[in-house]
Formats: structure tokens, sequence, C-alpha cells
């Protein structure tokens, strides 16, 4: 096959990404899936992540690998520089996800626990910290780093790190518009004072600073997440093991798919069973249990990434990382819940079903703090993201 055709192939697939990511996330598909099944917009989160699991391990399997022809190979200083870059974007990924967002979340694990618990659907609240302070989606501007950045671009990697970004733009734009329908009384102040992608610089240099928005709560006692490093060293020894320090054929993504779900359900049994819950409410023991998860599947991830790095040297293909991120992340906080599912649901006070308050929908809570869970144990303390 012509380096041509490889391309065209290559692109398709990146954009076929940015077709169903966008189309699942639309309003009016979650207003048919909520009509349909009574699936609230965080919980179809849920739904929406497992799927970009999918297409990506789906895409990573077809991708069409140029190395032949190389648009760049930079030595010396410049390769120097764009390799801290990158790793530095890939670094800022990571840390925007355990220390700026509350990834169960983000991402819908809290919502399907919830579920299970029988407790009443999370709410989300935008938090202004770190770099949020000054942009609304600082993981879309690590993008560019971690796409763009590289000492040996390909062509292949080039056309990905082009349409990736190009819909990382426009995504970014229906997202915000997205908001801005659900809670402008709201989310407007936050607008006017950041950046989509880029800081404000000179515009409003102080950004968010002066807005009272809600503090994070999730690293309050950074001890308790330590069984999360611990389980994530493994994780990462457990990848090169079963996958090897590459994952850049359908065999690797085969294998990276199965890994991650593997490394979900160890994990979670694991943290579920040593972690204890440190606070009287559902929705902080959740926030807790979720951040810990994820800490484990980040550092599973790099782990596997730098000994396969020092190996190769090249780091495995983000088609493998994404995915055993997502994975480990989302079902490892399930299964955590479930080793152990009296103790992490001894905090729910049962309540009659007609005194439960209709869910809103995705992002609207920003305009009003929610509670998570069931009972007035909960209802003291927003969960937020």
């Amino acid at each position: 096959m012509g380096t041509t055709a490889k391309l065209v192939i290559d692109s398709l697939l990146v954009m076929g990404f940015g077709v169903q990511h966008s189309l699942l996330a639309t309003l009016r598909v979650k207003r048919v899936v909520r009509a349909r099944t009574g699936m609230e917009a965080l919980a179809w989160r849920s739904v929406e992540s497992l799927c970009n699991v999918a297409y990506i391990l789906g895409a990573g399997a077809l991708w069409q690998h140029t190395g032949d022809h190389v648009v760049w190979h930079l030595s010396g200083a410049p390769m120097v520089v764009m390799f801290v870059l990158a790793v530095a974007s890939w670094l800022w990924y990571w840390q925007l996800h355990l220390f700026e967002y509350d990834c169960g979340l983000a991402f819908g694990s809290t919502t399907l626990v919830a579920q299970i618990a029988g407790a009443q659907g999370p709410k989300l609240i935008p938090w202004k910290v770190g770099s949020r302070r000054w942009i609304r989606f600082p993981v879309h501007t690590a993008f560019f780093g971690m796409f763009f950045c590289l000492p040996t671009m390909t062509a292949d990697l080039l056309v990905l790190a082009v349409v990736v970004n190009i819909y990382n733009v426009i995504g970014s734009i229906l997202y915000d518009k997205r908001l801005l329908t659900l809670a402008r009384a709201s989310y407007q102040p936050y607008v006017d004072v950041t950046g989509l992608i880029w800081p404000p610089v000179y515009r409003v240099p102080r950004g968010a600073s002066d807005l009272t928005m809600p503090a994070p709560v999730h690293w309050r006692k950074p001890l308790m997440h330590l069984p999360g490093l611990v389980v994530g060293l493994g994780l990462g020894a457990m990848y090169h093991f079963l996958i090897g320090a590459t994952a850049d054929t359908p065999m690797g993504m085969l294998k990276a798919g199965g890994a991650g779900l593997l490394g979900a359900v160890l994990s979670g049994l694991i943290i579920g069973t040593v972690s204890k819950p440190d606070s009287d409410e559902w929705g902080q023991q959740q926030t807790d249990l979720s951040t810990t998860v994820a800490l484990s599947a980040a550092v599973g991830v790099v782990t596997w990434g730098v000994v396969g790095w020092v190996q190769t040297g090249s780091a495995p293909a983000f088609t493998a990382f994404l995915p055993l991120w997502f994975t480990v992340q989302y079902l490892g906080h399930v299964f955590a819940f479930l080793a152990n599912r009296g103790k992490w649901s001894a905090s729910l006070v049962p309540v009659e079903p007609a005194a439960r308050p209709a869910s809103a929908p995705e992002e609207s809570s920003s305009a009003r703090p929610a509670p998570v869970g069931t009972a007035a144990s909960i209802a003291k303390a927003p969960r937020t993201v």
C-alpha cells in the first residue's frame, strides 16, 4: 500500500473518532437516551468513555505506519528541547486528571457506582484549581505538546497530530457551547475571565482567581492514596510482562485491551480491600476511592511507558496508553467498590423513592451545588470536578 493511501486511512481513523465522540456527547443524543432508557447525562459519560476506549483500540489495530517517511529527525539541543516538551506535556496530562479533576465524576465511574449502590447520582461543580484558573480545558492544551513535540516525526504521526488537534479545537468550542446552554448564569462569569485552550494572559491576567468557586476535596489527605502508587507500580510491571515494550500491532492492541481489563479487576479489588473510608459522607468516600484508583491507573501506564522507552528508545503508542488509563481508572473504581460493598456503602442512609430529587442534566448543576448519594449524610457536601 502506498504512503498516500496509508495517510488517508489514518486521517479517516482519527476523524472517525472525532465524529463518534462528538455525536455521543451531543445534548440531543443524551435527551433521546434519557427518554428511552432513563439514563442520566452523567451516567451516559460511562458509555462515552467505553466507546472511546473501544474505538482507540480498533484504530490502533488498523493504523498504517509510515516509518520510512520521516518529516523531521532532530538531534542535539533541538532534540532535547522537543523531548522535554513532549514529556512535560504527557506528565501535565496525568497531573491534570489526578489533581485538577475528580476522575470518578469526569469519566462517569462514580455515577455507575451510585447506581449500583442505590444512591442518587452525582452533580458536577467546576473547580478553579491550578491551570483551570486561567484555562477552561487545559487537558486539550496539553494535546498540542503531546502530539506535536516529537523529536522524530513520521508522516503518519504528523497526520495524527494535525487532525487530532483540529478536532481538539472544534470539540472544545462545541463543549463550551453545551455548557453555556446548560448553565449560562453560573458558567458565563468563568468564561469571561478564562481562555478556552490558551490562558488570557493580556486580557485577564488574574484569570478566575477572584471568582468564588468550590475548593478541591480529593487530595485533602495525600497519604490515603499511597495504595494507588504501590498498585500502579505493580500494574506497570504486569503490563510489561503481558504486552511487552511496545503495542503497535493488532495483536499488541488486543493484549493492551486484555491487560487493561485485568488491571482494572486486580487494582480495584486490591485498593477496595486495603483502603478504608475516611469520611462520614458517601460522596466524599467515592471521591477518595476513585482518586486512589486513578493514581494507580496513571502510575501503571507511566511505569510501563518509561520501561519500554528505556528498552526501545521510544515510548509505546498512545493508542495503548489511553485505553489502559481509561479502563483501569473507570472499571477499577467499580471493582474497588464491589470488593467490599458493605464497607463502601455503610454511610448510605436509605430514603424513600418519592423523596429522591430528580437528577439534573449534565453539567447543569454547576449553577447550584447538589448532593451525591442519598440521604442527609451526603447532602452537606456537593461533589466537584
